[in-house]
């Protein structure tokens, strides 16, 4: 009835961080491996696009990758992304 280990909640705590904390680690880790391949590769992901406000009303909307700078379609930039994870799985990166 009465718990006679006081420290056993501290110790699950911590040791529920550090296995946290490792787990954090090994993606980090994983996604610099990624995000190298890419580079290496000369691959964008697309990971983020934003809308091009000076799209014309009556053509598709317009999207621009932050970090390649391409002006695309989201169809256009799925296409790509698609792409591009099936050469980093041929490459064996994924």
């Amino acid at each position: 009835m009465f718990d006679d280990d006081f420290g056993a909640e501290a110790e699950a705590i911590a040791t529920a961080r550090r296995d946290a904390d490792l787990e954090q680690a090994a993606m980090d880790a994983a996604g610099d491996d990624l995000y190298a391949a890419c580079d290496e590769m000369g691959i964008c992901l697309h990971g983020v696009v934003l809308a091009v406000k000076e799209t014309p009303v009556a053509s598709s909307r317009r999207y621009r990758c932050k970090f390649c700078r391409e002006v695309a379609t989201q169809e256009e930039f799925n296409t790509s992304r698609t792409a591009s994870y099936a050469r980093l799985e041929e490459a064996g990166v994924l």
